[in-house]
């Protein structure tokens, strides 16, 4: 469930009306550029790639917590714009609303009228008519069914449930409900079916505009689920770090009202080597506060997704990367986890008798594999061929103390499969 907005339009001429309209391409090129100016500092990432039948396709990210929005140059002047709000709230809907809006008024887009048997328009009615007040009571009937479903099935057995969390990672941590904000318990989801007023500390983004609240809720965002709980060890955590500092930083100096995350802004600014005035306000300030479990999923362990349906389990601090090979390698200061699918093991051939020589078996429900295993302080190395049904896969991990032998076992024996082939 969630609130999706479909929009459609047609735009006409490039800088003047009369001329003809422009291709596709150049004119998505436009688009990108307007919400680079736009959007400002709130643009997380753009970039354009191939959609349907080859149309080109603009990806933006708005919100730490948003999924992206999508802007098709469909061919003849068409342009279709789709995004879901829900995983953010209301405030954030009004604002990607008056944006597209403006978007429309500065490139000339004549924009379609909603068509609900269509699915085509935006479901709150905001974009058409300009009444902000169904925003909210559609996304909290959301909350309140999401809660009273999680709670039958919770009555049924089955646990593990997440509410607006990106797809590719499941974050191992304890809570009825895992949402961008952090954990809630059950008593919260009795109260929110109750109530769902009682629920609106879900979304990052209620009220409108862009005060404190909203920058402390992408900040808050960030933390729950990007951060990774060690010293930088690329430039893009450092930045990260930087990003999540100053949009405290902003917020508190707006509004020092608000119920901000003392201990984790000091333990950020202690990974960036920040010192000042500020620091030491903030280390007051997390003294004061109240002993409890800290913000940050990858503080433990993540379930992450890998290329060919492969699933591994690895320490949340890990930082990942998808190379251009193919692979996916985890690491930080002094490990490291490489995956490299091989596809169809019928189209590999037979190993050498030198290479089969691994020393180590694992059966699985799913994976079954074989591995070596080479300790030699400072220079340790697993390397495991796998395998599920006909599809084959490398992982091999590097650490430099003999003794997380069992940690690295571990990580291979997580290796998985969501669908065996």
């Amino acid at each position: 469930m969630s609130v999706k907005l479909l929009l459609a339009g047609r735009y006409q001429g490039g800088e003047s009306l009369l001329s003809p309209p422009e291709e596709p391409t150049p004119w998505l090129d436009r688009v990108e550029k307007w919400f680079q100016g736009a959007a400002g500092e709130l643009l997380e990432s753009s970039r354009i790639t191939a959609g349907p039948q080859g149309a080109p396709l603009l990806l933006l990210r708005l919100h730490p917590a948003a999924g992206e929005v999508s802007v098709l140059a469909a061919g003849q002047a068409r342009v279709v714009v789709s995004a879901e709000t829900f995983a953010v709230g209301p405030g954030y809907h009004l604002y990607l609303c008056d944006l597209l809006k403006q978007l429309g008024k500065d490139l000339h887009i004549t924009w379609a009228e909603r068509a609900s048997d269509e699915d085509v328009g935006d479901p709150t009615g905001y974009f058409h008519t300009g009444d902000a007040g169904p925003v909210a009571e559609q996304m909290l009937d959301i909350l309140r069914t999401s809660a009273a479903q999680v709670l039958d099935m919770r009555s049924r057995g089955y646990f593990g449930f997440a509410l607006s969390l990106h797809f590719g990672h499941i974050f191992e941590h304890p809570g009825a409900l895992l949402t961008p904000l952090g954990p809630r318990d059950e008593s919260w989801l009795q109260a929110v079916r109750e109530d769902p007023q009682r629920g609106k500390d879900v979304f990052s983004w209620w009220e409108p505009g862009l005060g404190a609240a909203s920058r402390l809720g992408r900040a808050l965002s960030r933390l729950w689920t990007e951060v990774v709980w060690r010293p930088p060890l690329l430039e893009e955590e450092r930045r990260l770090f930087r990003n999540v500092t100053k949009l405290l930083e902003q917020a508190w100096r707006e509004d020092p009202a608000l119920n901000y995350p003392w201990r984790e802004w000091q333990e950020v600014l202690g990974y960036l080597g920040m010192g000042g005035t500020l620091a030491e306000e903030i280390s007051h300030r997390a003294a004061l506060a109240p002993e409890g479990p800290r913000i940050g999923y990858r503080r433990g362990s993540v379930q992450v997704s890998l290329p060919a349906g492969w699933e591994i389990r690895i320490p949340g601090s890990l930082a990942e990367e998808h190379l251009s090979d193919g692979s996916w390698v985890a690491r930080d200061h002094r490990r490291s986890v490489r995956f490299v699918p091989l596809g169809n093991a019928d189209d590999i051939a037979p190993a050498s008798p030198e290479r089969r020589a691994l020393e180590l078996e694992h059966h699985g429900a799913r994976v079954s594999g074989r591995a070596s295993l080479h300790l030699e302080p400072g220079e340790c190395r697993l390397t495991a061929l796998c395998r599920s049904g006909k599809q084959r896969a490398l992982c091999v991990v590097s650490f430099d103390d003999p003794e997380e032998q069992d940690w690295a076992l571990g990580i291979w024996r997580s290796l998985d499969r969501a669908v065996a082939a």
